[in-house]
């Protein structure tokens, strides 16, 4: 039976590519709100947190973990947002916004917030993150991505199922993907016969693979598994690409303001020369 996964070295190639792209855009997201939230308590005093998410949480609930922290952030920068474009330029305003920015230009904002906002703000680093936020739009591109990819099966994979051999992820995403497969698991984990136990796979496909898994198909089986993966990577990247640059903005911004005024984390002076862009 396992032959049917077995595949050529091309495929099998194909198919762990497939999988090590959804994996790292995943982690990538959660890192970038780890980072965020970080910032957030730091600088707004919040106390939004990321539910447990990680190798036994399925793909799709590590995602609705993911929106939540990200709605709440989301939330939470909204009357800081509010206040700071009540007290500032558009023109300020629509710079402080942009992540797409040199380091000099960020530079150069965070002395003209400084500046424009003296005594209005207790806080540079707080109004600074707010606008980063409130503009990113990250719920909207997850909710927008978790639409895009509702229906694969690889949402109702444990994470640490992308991490496995070719014909354990081609098994994994096939038995989700047959009639009666195990959808709907839960962040408990696969159950104790589950995707990755060779009996358990077996049971779990049943009378589908008899079908679904004889000549062409079974010469496709991997192929198929791949193309749910790869399906998943397009909805992910746009999402993940905005994570990383959220959070990496954030990050540049808050160093600056450390570096401009040590000590305190305020006020203006120099660009410093250690921050990357």
């Amino acid at each position: 039976m396992l032959s049917l996964f077995s595949g050529t070295e091309s495929e099998r190639e194909r198919l762990v590519r497939a999988s090590q792209s959804p994996l790292d855009s995943l982690q990538g997201c959660i890192s970038a709100t780890r980072t965020l939230l970080r910032i957030l308590t730091q600088h707004l005093d919040t106390s939004v947190s990321l539910e447990p998410v990680g190798g036994n949480v399925d793909v799709g609930e590590n995602l609705e973990h993911l929106l939540r922290a990200a709605q709440e952030m989301h939330a939470t920068a909204e009357q800081t947002d509010r206040h700071v474009q009540k007290n500032t330029s558009r023109d300020l305003y629509a710079r402080m916004a942009s992540p797409h920015t040199s380091l000099q230009e960020k530079g150069a904002i965070v002395r003209d917030f400084h500046q424009a906002t003296l005594g209005i703000f207790g806080s540079v680093g707080g109004p600074v993150v707010a606008v980063l936020l409130w503009n990113a739009g990250l719920p909207e591109r997850l909710e927008a991505a978790l639409r895009e990819a509702e229906a694969s099966p690889v949402l109702r994979l444990p994470m640490d199922a992308l991490r496995r051999s070719s014909e354990e992820i081609a098994r994994a995403v096939s038995a989700c993907a047959a009639p009666g497969g195990p959808a709907g698991e839960t962040a408990a984990g696969p159950p104790e016969n589950g995707p990755f136990s060779g009996t358990g796979v077996m049971q779990s496909l049943g009378d589908y693979l008899p079908d679904a898994l004889t000549g062409r198909r079974a010469r496709n089986a991997l192929a198929a598994a791949a193309g749910h993966l790869e399906e998943v990577l397009r909805a992910l990247a746009p999402t993940y690409k905005s994570f990383q640059l959220a959070a990496a903005a954030a990050e540049v911004s808050m160093a600056l303001i450390t570096e401009q005024q040590p000590g305190t984390g305020e006020g203006p002076g120099q660009n410093p020369p250690s921050v990357a862009h």
